[in-house]
């Protein structure tokens, strides 16, 4: 059975006896609070039950289909802090608007993969990700923040879910975004990657 990496989940005391350590449960705090503040606030009608590790990770886990959901990161970051707080950076944008189904829109997971790789660079500054799909995904949502950095957090202070949103949204609080990005945004992620695959 491998190990977990202490640091990831023991909390030790501070030398200063006013805190601990960090661990991935903390920083899960950091980071909610990030998105937040950047992203507008997430739907509360969910319970985050915590962190584990599973081969099929990273991903959010819905178990029992009651309004509970569980961050999964892969198994292959349990002994690599960096790759773990990148994946747990990812998933908890997923948290915002959590959705059910196995992708969101090109929009939710390139927002995902923009604000890890914006987060992890705290840690290792050249950090990537090797995934191609995702990587373009994020350069998509880059452009439309670099436009407008609030679009997301106005889109979603009227309700909306970033699964919900739809070209024409993007448009009207980005108006100089052009049109083939925002119908870019607002396809379902798998079937964004099958359209590349095959054209």
């Amino acid at each position: 059975m491998a190990t977990v990496q202490d640091s990831l989940v023991i909390a030790n005391p501070l030398p200063s006896g006013d805190g601990y350590t960090w661990t991935l449960a903390s920083r899960l705090g950091e980071i909610i609070s990030d998105i937040e503040a950047q992203f507008g606030k997430r739907d509360r009608s969910w319970t985050i039950l915590g962190i584990e590790f599973c081969d099929s990770g990273p991903k959010t886990w819905f178990p029992g289909d009651c309004g509970h959901i569980v961050i999964q990161l892969g198994s292959s970051a349990k002994e690599d802090p960096v790759q773990a707080l990148f994946q747990l950076a990812h998933e908890s944008v997923h948290l915002l608007d959590p959705v059910v189904s196995s992708f969101g829109t090109v929009l939710e997971e390139g927002l995902a993969t923009y604000f890890s790789l914006q987060y992890i660079e705290q840690f290792h500054s050249n950090y990537t990700t090797s995934d191609m799909n995702y990587a373009t995904a994020a350069r998509l949502t880059a452009h439309l923040l670099d436009i407008n950095p609030m679009a997301i957090k106005e889109l979603r202070s009227r309700g909306i879910k970033i699964a919900q949103i739809t070209a024409s949204q993007l448009l009207a609080v980005c108006p100089k975004l052009p049109k083939s990005i925002a119908l870019a945004l607002v396809t379902p992620f798998h079937d964004w990657i099958e359209s590349t695959i095959i054209s």
